[in-house]
């Protein structure tokens, strides 16, 4: 047999023991473990969360600065769009004859028109390009040529070519306002979520970090010794009383000396007159 064998089975360390670990034992671990979980929680539980609810935030935001310079561009656009209208008007109507001033300025506002208006409509190509929708530069130099053509010949089949793509666009940018719309609704529901999660993990550390300190607490209550109580002084009746007490005794202990004396006393006499002749 090896000195092993002899020896038997090795020990177990000391905590691994059932009888090692006392109730203030495992108030001191349980305390100490809660306690460190609620104070490195935050950083692991918590953070996580309200990153991503920062993201979330963050993408909100950026879905909100879409709609906007989509509605801009919708409005910007229908105002413009209504003064070529009227002015393209008054031009085909013969209002002003052709070669006077007045013919000319119709003219000029009405080019001008087509411009602000072409501003406003390569917004929304920008938007529908970032989107994926088309592509800019392709989108962009096809509608540049409908505007130079409807600029240099004023005529009814030049504007409602230049009309035609302006609301398809116009249709393209409203269907992606109402997805962007959607998905910024999705956003802010998930933030909102995301916000609620975190407030109720904060809680449970909290909670957490409590139950810890009340055990640690606990245990330091358990290795205390309850301090010893002072002896209190009699007061001046209770010294007046045992003043008394002790003197009775003293002359009840005297009066039974004096009656023993005097029964030994009486005993002797007697026993002297029974031995005379």
């Amino acid at each position: 047999m090896t000195a092993v064998q002899l020896r038997g089975p090795m020990p177990l360390p000391g905590f691994l023991r059932l009888s090692f670990w006392s109730a203030k034992r495992l108030a001191i671990l349980i305390g100490f473990a809660l306690t460190a979980l609620g104070t490195l929680g935050p950083q692991f539980y918590v953070s996580s969360v309200e990153d991503l609810s920062s993201e979330t935030d963050q993408f909100a935001k950026t879905l909100t600065s879409r709609i906007e310079t989509l509605r801009a561009a919708q409005s910007q656009y229908l105002l413009f769009e209504q003064m070529g209208v009227l002015v393209f008007a008054l031009n085909a109507s013969g209002v002003a004859a052709a070669g006077s001033s007045n013919h000319d300025t119709l003219s000029n506002l009405y080019q001008l028109s087509l411009v602000d208006r072409s501003t406003s409509v390569r917004q929304m190509i920008g938007e529908l390009a970032r989107a994926k929708q088309l592509t800019y530069r392709e989108t962009s130099d096809k509608y540049g040529a409908l505007i130079a053509a409807a600029r240099k010949d004023v005529s009814l089949a030049s504007y409602q070519a230049v009309d035609d793509f302006e609301t398809q666009t116009m249709r393209q940018a409203d269907a992606l306002m109402t997805r962007l719309q959607a998905s910024l609704l999705s956003a802010e529901r998930t933030k909102g979520e995301l916000d609620s999660l975190a407030a109720r993990r904060k809680l449970q550390l909290i909670v957490m970090m409590t139950l810890g300190s009340t055990l640690l607490l606990a245990a330091n209550l358990m290795s205390e010794k309850p301090a010893p109580q002072a002896e209190t002084p009699p007061s001046s009746d209770e010294a007046a009383a045992a003043e008394r007490l002790i003197e009775l005794a003293m002359r009840e202990s005297k009066s039974l000396g004096d009656v023993k004396t005097a029964e030994t006393g009486e005993t002797l006499t007697s026993r002297d007159e029974g031995s005379r002749p």
